[in-house]
C-alpha cells in the first residue's frame, strides 16, 4: 500500500532531492489520516506512464512490454485488500505501507508479480524479474536485516536469476536491450510512486537508460525535465480514503505530468 497525506507537507527548499528519498520519508511519516494507493493501481498507472512515453533516448516498448509494467506489482492484491480491510476496522491506526512489509511478505509479492507478468510474455517477465532482482540485490547491499532474511533474499536472486535464463531464451531481446528495458520499468515505477506519495520537493530521478531526469512542482502537477512523457490530459488513479468518512471513502486523483 502507498500512503499519500492528506495535506502533503510542504517543500523544505527549492533542491532537487533523490525521488526516492522523499517517498520513503513520506511512507515513514506518522498522520492519522491519508489517502491509501494500491500497488497494483500504482503499477497501472507506471503502464500507462510507459505508454505515453517518447524520445530519442526511450527505448521503444512494445504493447506486451507496457503491460507487463502495468501489471508489475500485481502479486500484491491479497496483501493490499488485507490493508483495506483492517483500515475499514473500527479502532485501527495507520494503515501499513509498502516499505513496512516483512521481508517474507514482499518477496511473496514480488514472486506472485513476476509471475503474472511472464504469463503475458517471456520478455515482460523477464524485466519484472530483473526489476524485483535490482530490489533484491539492492536490499542486500544496504539493509542491516538479519541472517535469516539476509538468506531469504539471497534465495530469491539465485531463483530469480534462473528464471531470467529461462525467459531469455523464449524471446527475441538481446540482453542489452532487456537490461535498458528494466530500466524502462524501473523509471516508470519511481516516477509513479513520487506522484502517488503526493511529494512536494523537487526530485532527481536516479539515472536510468542514460538519462536522469528532474522533476519540478507545479500549481498542477509535475514538470518533467527533459519531457519525454507526453499526456495530454491528467493521469488518474484510484485513492482510498483512510479513514472513511460518509461523505467520502474514496476518489480518482488526478495527477498532471508533463
Amino acid at each position: 500500500m502507498i500512503l499519500r497525506p492528506l495535506e502533503p507537507a510542504a517543500p523544505t527548499s527549492q533542491e532537487f532531492l533523490p525521488a526516492w528519498n522523499t517517498v520513503e520519508e513520506i511512507q515513514r511519516q506518522s498522520f492519522t489520516s491519508c489517502w491509501m494507493i494500491t500497488q497494483p493501481s500504482h503499477a497501472a498507472l507506471a503502464g500507462e506512464i510507459a505508454a505515453r512515453m517518447a524520445g530519442p533516448q526511450v527505448p521503444k516498448l512494445d504493447p506486451a512490454m507496457v503491460r507487463a509494467i502495468a501489471l508489475h506489482d500485481a502479486g500484491w492484491g491479497v496483501t493490499d485488500a488485507q490493508a483495506i480491510l483492517q483500515s475499514r476496522s473500527a479502532g485501527q491506526g495507520r494503515p501499513k505501507s509498502f516499505i513496512e512489509c516483512s521481508v517474507l511478505e514482499f518477496l511473496d509479492a514480488w514472486e506472485k508479480s513476476i509471475d503474472i507478468a511472464a504469463s503475458v510474455g517471456p520478455a515482460g517477465g523477464y524485466i519484472v524479474s530483473r526489476h524485483f532482482w535490482r530490489l533484491g540485490r539492492h536490499r542486500v547491499e544496504h539493509a542491516t536485516d538479519n541472517e535469516a532474511d539476509r538468506g531469504k533474499i539471497h534465495r530469491f536472486l539465485e531463483s530469480e536469476t534462473r528464471r531470467q535464463k529461462q525467459l531469455a531464451a523464449k524471446q527475441k531481446h538481446s540482453p542489452e536491450a532487456l537490461e535498458l528495458f528494466t530500466d524502462v520499468l524501473q523509471f516508470c515505477d519511481l516516477l509513479s510512486l513520487y506522484v502517488c506519495a503526493g511529494a512536494q520537493q523537487n526530485a532527481e530521478l536516479t539515472e536510468f537508460f542514460g538519462l536522469k531526469a528532474r522533476l519540478t512542482l507545479e500549481a498542477n502537477g509535475y514538470s518533467l525535465d527533459p519531457p519525454i512523457v507526453h499526456a495530454d490530459t491528467p493521469f488518474q488513479v484510484a485513492a482510498l480514503r483512510h479513514p472513511a468518512t460518509k461523505d467520502k471513502s474514496s476518489m480518482a486523483l488526478e495527477i498532471g505530468i508533463w
